[in-house]
């Protein structure tokens, strides 16, 4: 009787070390999820880096075309098609 006792109570502490690890492990707080969320954080983390970046350069070029002439010039040339006075505009069409 005290064998199968002992049997039981070192089965019971099994399970509950298991159950432990589990949580340990796969519960909503656990390991695994604690390196995914960190996973997350790090990929959010560059994304606004490379956002930053962006919109530095924005916030550069709409100063540039606030103060300076060359830029906005430029712009006007190649987004509308615009040209000074006393050029010669040729458009190069491929034939169909």
């Amino acid at each position: 009787m005290a064998i199968r006792l002992k049997y039981i109570w070192t089965t019971v502490a099994v399970l509950l070390l298991l159950l432990l690890q589990y949580r340990l492990w796969f519960d909503d707080s656990g390991v695994v999820a604690s390196t995914e969320l960190r996973q997350l954080t790090d990929t959010m983390e560059s994304n606004n880096l490379h956002q930053q970046q962006v919109n530095r350069d924005l916030l550069a070029e709409v100063h540039d075309l606030k103060t300076g002439t060359a830029l906005l010039e430029e712009t006007a040339r190649e987004d509308l098609g615009l040209i000074r006075d006393g050029e010669t505009f040729i458009l190069f069409v491929d034939p169909k």
